[in-house]
């Protein structure tokens, strides 16, 4: 299951992969829609929400994909202002987070929410200073201004950062179902994002209502005194005082530096009112319509709306005034009213209206990103203290270590004056003590099972006995060494008839189980021998031999479905020759005394499969001096370290080097054994081994 579960981890992570230029090329357009339909506030300046995408791609994703998304937006803010600097400061800006996203900590730093932390200081210390000194120096903006464009920068990158956090929170919570391999967030960032975000968005929206209220009282102060210096004008156009009248008007106009025109009923042309010059004649050559470029003169131009009247707002072109702060600072209101029948049209400068709108946020923007730092400061405090208290509740603290080393026994989570947490660590320590009591019975459980295993162990090496059944000639030696307490390799040899009976076995499977089997199909298998194999002869009837044993377990234990792989050989040394069955068994190696290899063949399948299965005794000469090494699959399939298997070619190789010393069978099992070891190391062994040495 675990295998599969990887699998299915590296599928998927592959189809992202390759989905990724796709996905990005999405998030790109959403990055630039979000930028381009932005937030308002004053002079063209905007709230643009375009690299929180950009960050939280890059939080989700590590690489450049969040950098790519950041091009398009900074290429878009240079459009839309006319200016490169604002891209400048987001390149800048993704490219420090993109290092930190990628270095070796930056998995860690986002998971505790730090990467926040760095982004603002960013935004602090390079983003806002950077904004100050290119409008400053560059497009000579007033210091008023720079200050402005300064500190509204890191409170829209606080914004972007928080968005974007969010999201990652967000998605990783919904992604991860509970996996262990995908990625996670600290309950510490949770607290510090939530503390942070509700701190920042809650001062940002009291600021922004108390903005708008500002901006209606505002608007219609503008609109007011733009309606009574039209009255006005229509009063002095029509009274018999005239020269008094329009003497109070002129001072309004004088006052406000407007252009005013008038047209009465039958009148086909606008008439200036005042008898001086006009001072706006290149309304209509140098300037363009933009009443719905700011948010007070939209709302302006709804009230005038409202009274049979209308107002617009011009901006200078931008071939004649690039800069788009100071080309709201230069713009014009242009208002139409209707009065007594005569047309009244004002156009004035709209810089005194800008100039107030701003002072707003000369005020606010210190205060906003005072509470920013102070959300901070809170924000990490209260994540700090949650994460220390829930590592004091778990014994993590270092004086809690410190006891748990010097006591060395698990002692009960503390309870905290946090009502979750204090439930958290009862219900810890509840299902605890249960698990302690349940350990408890299981070691003590465990203990009689593996008295009871060790003696199954001890029975079945005695069961197996030695070689000692077997004369000097040929010269055998046995090793077996189950991969549990007990295990289903056997191992026999004994004379019969003036021959040498070996035999090398496997059940399937290990353990009691297998073992209890193994001793059932040893007994029949010598049983069986003895029987057919009593009477001098020059042959024995191995085939024989194992039919018999294979029929009795294929139909008496069929249910059981155990087999077992046998090697049985017999050596009869009068004539030099060695029979053998080879039942689905490995291989055995046999080298001539020249190091030249005999090859056994196949006799039949495993026994206790297949019920009335064909056996053929199989035969080869020998000379004297020649080795014969019969093992089970636990010897060429032992794995090291690394999960190499030993192989039937290492074996085959010492073996040969190992003749040409004219090795003791004992040597040479013990030589087997300790190379297979050396080959392990301390991997574990996960299969029963077992070898048989003849020299012959």
């Amino acid at each position: 299951m675990i295998d599969i579960d990887v699998h299915r981890e590296a599928m998927g992570t592959k189809s992202i992969s390759r989905q990724m230029p796709f996905m990005v090329a999405i998030l790109a357009v959403i990055a630039v829609l979000v930028t381009v339909y932005n937030y308002p506030l004053f002079w063209g300046i905007q709230f643009i929400f375009g690299m929180s995408v950009a960050l939280a791609t890059l939080f989700l994703k590590r690489g450049l994909w969040g950098f790519i998304i950041a091009i398009p937006v900074a290429i878009a803010t240079y459009y839309m202002w006319g200016a490169p600097y604002a891209g400048i400061s987001f390149m800048a800006e993704i490219i420090v987070l993109t290092l930190i996203r990628n270095s070796k900590a930056g998995d860690k730093i986002l998971r505790n929410g730090s990467i926040l932390i760095y982004d603002f200081i960013y935004n602090a210390l390079i983003g806002a200073p950077f904004y100050y000194l290119t409008y400053t120096y560059i497009v000579k903006a007033t210091r008023e201004t720079t200050l402005l464009l300064a500190q509204k920068s890191i409170v829209n990158g606080v914004m972007n950062s928080l968005i974007a956090y969010v999201i990652y929170a967000v998605i990783t919570l919904y992604l991860n179902k509970r996996s262990e391999k995908r990625q996670t967030v600290s309950l510490q960032a949770l607290a510090l994002a939530t503390v942070y975000s509700v701190i920042v968005f809650i001062t940002l929206f009291m600021s922004d209502k108390l903005y708008g209220s500002v901006m209606q009282l505002k608007a219609e102060s503008i609109f007011n005194k733009m309606e009574m210096m039209a009255t006005l004008v229509a009063k002095a156009t029509t009274s018999e005082n005239f020269e008094e009248d329009e003497y109070v008007a002129n001072i309004k106009l004088e006052r406000s530096n407007a252009d005013v025109y008038y047209k009465k009923k039958n009148d086909s042309d606008y008439i200036l009112f005042r008898k001086v010059a006009p001072k706006h004649i290149n309304l209509g050559k140098d300037y363009m319509a933009a009443t719905s470029s700011s948010r007070i003169s939209k709302i302006v131009k709804k009230i005038a709306d409202g009274k049979n009247s209308s107002l617009k707002l011009y901006l200078p072109k931008p071939e004649i005034e690039p800069a788009r702060v100071n080309r709201f600072l230069g713009s014009m209101w242009e208002a139409n009213f209707y009065i007594d029948s005569t047309k009244i049209k004002i156009i004035q400068p709209a810089r005194r209206d800008f100039l107030a709108s701003g002072r707003f946020f000369e005020n606010a923007f210190p205060i906003i990103n005072l509470t920013i730092v102070g959300g901070i400061i809170l924000s990490i405090a209260i994540a700090y203290s949650l994460e220390k208290e829930f590592l004091t509740v778990l014994g993590k603290s270092k004086k809690r270590k410190a006891e748990v080393i010097s006591t060395r026994y698990y002692k009960s989570l503390e309870l905290s004056p946090i009502t979750e947490i204090k439930n958290f660590a009862k219900e810890i320590n509840r299902r605890t003590d249960e698990i302690n009591e349940a350990k408890a019975r299981i070691e003590e459980l465990n203990n009689i099972a593996q008295k009871q295993l060790t003696t199954a162990g001890e029975i079945q090496q005695a069961f197996l006995g030695d070689s000692s059944d077997v004369g000097q000639k040929p010269d055998v030696s046995l090793f077996m060494r189950p991969a549990l307490n007990a295990g289903g390799d056997w191992y026999d040899a004994f004379d019969l008839d003036n021959k040498t009976f070996v035999i090398v076995a496997d059940v399937c499977d290990k353990g009691v189980g297998a073992a209890l089997f193994m001793s059932v199909f040893r007994s029949l298998i010598r049983y069986s021998a003895e029987n057919w194999c009593a009477d001098p002869s020059e042959t024995e009837p191995l085939d024989e031999v194992i039919s018999s044993v294979n029929n009795y377990m294929s139909t008496e234990h069929e249910d059981m479905t155990m087999f077992a792989t046998v090697f049985i050989g017999c050596v009869s040394h009068p004539a030099k020759r060695l029979d053998y069955v080879l039942a689905g068994h490995e291989e055995p190696v046999f080298i001539n005394p020249d190091g030249t290899q005999q090859t056994l063949e196949v006799s039949g399948p495993a026994i206790g499969l297949f019920p009335q299965a064909e056996y053929n005794m199989k035969s080869l000469y020998f000379t004297e001096g020649s080795i014969l090494v019969g093992y089970s699959d636990g010897v060429v399939d032992a794995r090291d370290p690394e999960g190499k298997s030993y192989g039937h070619q290492r074996l085959l190789d010492l073996v040969r080097k190992l003749q040409k010393q004219q090795i003791s069978s004992e040597d040479l099992r013990d030589q087997i054994v300790l190379d297979l070891d050396t080959h392990m190391e301390n991997a574990e062994q996960f299969d029963d081994i077992t070898i048989a040495t003849v020299i012959l």
